[in-house]
């Protein structure tokens, strides 16, 4: 039987090594992986990929697509677009939006619109808090790929938004966890403790204090370590597998290992901005540079870098949290009252392999967290996640440009792409050419060729 794509002549980016190979697919999967492009069935397309790097699709684990009555903000037609553009085939959508993903009906809203919306293929987390553990088990059993809570109450103003996604005590963390283990799904937390941000925010406000670092100063290294402690705790007394959202802390990331090397199945996520800024060069842009966790000194994010590249940081996502330009403006210049979140969807295969630029990261380390390792924590690795016969043709194929070139981001997809004005000094040495999702041609000569509803939601069942 012939193949329907061949991709011929380029270099394989597999965790344990990098190698020259040619591929074929056919009915959405990798069919034939071999060294010689004259190996393979003939195929009614042909790709040449001599020069490039071929990595598996990015798998996004941590994406706030909005959606509903947000999707002015973004909605899953455009940020799966703008996802594939930038070699995300898969993303995880998280479960904070206008109609929280937190109650069985709203979730199976969610999935509506995926299967309506959606470009490529979409997981979506259920909300855990201690106001819904009856809808655990029914979230669990609709295919939640896991769950998400906060160590802490509420937005003030956005409540609604935060139903079904607190665990603001110790005692409540241990019974929303005691709950999901018995599902065998895992827990996602965002941990940084209140009660010292409260604190640490009411002193420099006192001082005036409005800049960014002012603000990244309220939301101390101590807070997102004390958190992750109360949840090792949790999860050593519940059995819950837990996953630590956007790891922005060298402290939380060596905790996190210490309690692996006791055996507890606790994994660590990070998003490449904890990667790439520092939050001494974030003042000039206000509200732009406004994300939860906030951005550390330098010396911790080289701490990160390293962690990264030895695999103690074990996924990468985004965090992609839209929010339009006038919305990160609405409150004048005032650090406090900004939203928090970045765009981000589109910049993180491209700042990853900024960081293999500059000799502190490998291809193969970049495979192996944004996509082995997430497909095995999350049940995938039968279809996804890796360049391996029969799995799904997800594939992104890369080229190493020859003069470095500035970011734009005018020149993003994503609807909130005027707020993600803080990537524009960076300059990047590779570029996504082509993306195939689930053997479809995707993303090619600068061209989403995806419609809406082509995508599906991937159940954790």
């Amino acid at each position: 039987m012939d193949n329907s794509i061949n991709i011929l002549n380029g270099t394989l980016v597999l965790p344990e090594g990098c190698r020259r190979g040619s591929i074929g697919i056919n009915g959405g999967k990798i069919e034939q992986i071999v060294e010689r492009p004259c190996a393979l069935s003939p195929a009614k397309k042909n790709i040449d990929a001599t020069g490039r790097l071929i990595f598996p699709g990015v798998i996004d684990s941590h994406v706030h697509i909005r959606g509903g009555i947000f999707s002015y903000r973004e909605d899953f037609t455009s940020g799966t677009m703008a996802a594939v553009a930038a070699g995300i085939t898969t993303l995880f959508e998280m479960p904070g939006c206008a109609k929280p993903a937190s109650t069985l009906e709203n979730f199976l809203s969610r999935v509506d619109e995926v299967t309506r919306d959606a470009c490529i293929d979409v997981a979506l987390y259920g909300g855990a808090g201690a106001d819904n553990l009856d809808e655990i088990p029914r979230l669990a059993a609709a295919g939640a790929i896991g769950f998400k809570t906060f160590l802490m109450p509420p937005v003030v103003g956005r409540e609604k938004e935060f139903y079904g996604l607190c665990s603001a005590s110790s005692g409540d963390l241990e019974k929303v966890m005691a709950c999901i283990a018995e599902t065998g799904l895992t827990l996602t937390i965002h941990c940084e403790e209140g009660s010292i941000i409260a604190d640490k925010t009411k002193q420099i406000r006192a001082k005036d204090g409005n800049r960014v670092r002012d603000f990244c100063a309220s939301r101390p290294e101590e807070a997102e370590a004390r958190a992750v402690a109360r949840a090792i705790c949790a999860a050593k007394a519940t059995g819950c597998r837990t996953i630590v959202a956007h790891v922005s802390s060298a402290e939380s990331m060596k905790m996190i290992c210490q309690a692996q090397e006791k055996g507890l199945d606790i994994h660590a996520e990070t998003c490449v901005n904890y990667l790439t800024f520092d939050s001494d060069s974030m003042d000039e842009y206000g509200g732009f540079a406004r994300m939860k966790p906030p951005f550390r000194i330098r010396n911790c994010v080289d701490q990160l870098v390293q962690g990264y590249s030895e695999g103690k940081i074990e996924l990468t996502g985004s965090d992609h949290a839209p929010f339009t330009r006038e919305e990160k403006c609405k409150s004048g210049n005032s650090i406090w009252q900004a939203p928090d979140g970045l765009p981000g969807l589109e910049l993180t295969l491209l700042l990853l392999l900024r960081l293999v630029e500059q000799h502190k990261l490998t291809y193969e380390m970049i495979a192996q967290n944004t996509a082995e390792n997430t497909a095995q924590l999350f049940g995938l690795d039968k279809i996804k996640g890796r360049i391996a016969r029969g799995r799904d043709a997800d594939l992104v194929i890369v080229k190493k440009l020859r003069t470095p070139e500035y970011i734009n981001h005018q020149n993003l997809r994503c609807k909130c792409r005027e707020s993600a004005i803080i990537y524009d000094d960076l300059t990047v040495s590779h570029q996504v050419v082509s993306t195939i999702a689930r053997g479809r041609i995707a993303y090619s000569n600068e061209q989403v060729l995806l419609q809406a509803g082509q995508g599906r939601f991937l159940s954790s069942k």
